[in-house]
């Protein structure tokens, strides 16, 4: 058997505040909801569930509209990519943000 990936997948989404509108509300309204949160820089959110140990990993960059988001999951992960897109509309209620329809 082969060695394990580090990272088993990672998905790119453009996203737009919708009610959240600044990063510090954002940071604020993902502890409420239970997940970890860093800020390696201003405009910069990395987050997980409170979960031990974490699979899902959401990295998102903020700009004045909205932003990046980088959802990486770890070798420990079971979701298949269309799982975790399944299920993003749950992490932008608990972000507060809208995922924009084109990704393209």
């Amino acid at each position: 058997m082969g060695e394990e990936a580090p990272i088993k997948s990672a998905l790119a989404f453009k996203w737009t505040w919708d009610v959240v509108r600044d990063v510090d509300g954002l940071e604020r309204r993902l502890k409420e909801r239970l997940f970890y949160v860093v800020r390696p820089r201003s405009d910069v959110i990395v987050a997980t569930s409170l979960t031990n140990p974490s699979m899902i990993l959401f990295v998102m960059m903020c700009g004045d509209e909205g932003g990046d988001l980088i959802v990486v999951q770890n070798p420990g992960g079971w979701y298949s990519d269309d799982d975790i897109i399944e299920h993003m509309p749950l992490f932008e209620k608990s972000a507060g943000i809208k995922l924009l329809k084109d990704q393209a």
